[in-house]
């Protein structure tokens, strides 16, 4: 396959690590964007300012930190010139600001990117654990991290249920308890919906296959502990993210039985929003970091006939092109 010139834009992790802030800038900016859509309808205003300043942490972290870094990497990707620096310096500014000014980090349509964006963030993290499937890790450090986001992600169903089945329907309708509420609902032409249920478990069943699969993975040496934190990450975003899919058909409900709109009305669902964005984001990050074990691929190979390495005698040896042993065999 033709390889990119060394000066290209696009060439090596230089620039994946500029897409990867980008794709991570539009993530957290988007989802910033949706919690701030159901924030006015919370029923307690210290919990609609609670769930705005993290929200705005989030959004600053998009603007502010994140979309400078991914402009930067990006313009000065390859081999830059002088002035495609000064010009990385002159983008990584302005950009943040014109966001800013111009209200594109406000703006709803920032949803419909992040779905372009995440796709993206999911292609760059197949990149990275193909790098790092030959990591090394102790097995106690693998295990403990299977241990500690398994127990991560039952929190956060945990809190999920919760937030559909008691929370939320109690912050919507404070005039009555659960079980008034529930008699209520049931009376309805479809009952009580079973979404949450649904939810919670098939999220539980999943994050206990996974942990049992990567504790069977780690004893045989195929699993390692980059493959789990990615992993793990993942998993938690995916609960996070169903989590919605599973409140709209309750929320529905509630709205139809006592009136208002089916958003929440219960702060839990947007922070595990943000909490979900955040894992997707770090997976995506952690791509970045070095493969402890080089992968030898046709890349690199190519990179190291351009360089003109591996044609001397200390590759080839000097006796007809058979490679010499290594020094600790010969010595």
């Amino acid at each position: 396959m033709a390889r990119l010139p060394r000066r290209s834009p696009f060439a090596g992790r230089h620039a994946r690590a500029g897409v990867s802030f980008l794709a991570v800038a539009v993530i957290l900016a988007a989802t910033s964007v949706s919690v701030d859509l159901s924030v006015l309808g919370f029923a307690s205003a210290e919990w609609r300012t609670i769930v705005a300043t993290a929200s705005h942490a989030l959004e600053f972290a998009a603007v502010w930190v994140a979309l400078p870094l991914g402009v930067a990497l990006l313009f000065t990707a390859g081999e830059p010139a002088g002035w495609r620096r000064a010009v990385a310096v002159a983008a990584a500014v302005a950009a943040p600001i014109a966001v800013q000014l111009s209200g594109a980090a406000r703006s709803p349509f920032l949803i419909l990117i992040a779905l372009a964006a995440a796709v993206g963030g999911y292609a760059l993290i197949v990149f990275g654990l193909t790098e790092h499937r030959r990591d090394d890790s102790l097995p106690g450090r693998t295990t403990t991290a299977i241990a500690v986001l398994a127990a991560a992600n039952l929190v956060v169903i945990a809190l999920g249920t919760l937030h559909l089945l008691l929370w939320n329907p109690l912050a919507r309708v404070p005039a009555l308890d659960a079980s008034q509420i529930y008699l209520v609902l049931g009376e309805g032409p479809g009952g009580v919906d079973g979404g949450p249920v649904a939810w919670a478990i098939v999220s539980t069943l999943a994050t206990v296959a996974a942990a049992v699969s990567a504790f069977v993975g780690a004893r045989r040496g195929t699993v390692n502990a980059h493959l789990v934190v990615t992993g793990g990450l993942l998993l938690i975003h995916a609960t996070s993210f169903f989590l919605w899919w599973a409140g709209i058909g309750i929320g529905e409900d509630l709205a139809a039985a006592f009136g208002g709109s089916a958003g929440d009305a219960s702060p839990a669902g947007s922070l595990i929003a943000l909490a979900g964005a955040s894992c997707l984001a770090a997976a995506i990050l952690i791509q970045l970091l070095p493969a402890a074990v080089p992968v030898d691929d046709e890349a690199d190979a190519a990179d190291r006939d351009a360089d003109g390495e591996g044609d001397g005698p200390a590759d080839h040896g000097g006796d007809g092109g058979v490679p010499l042993a290594p020094a600790s065999v010969t010595s």
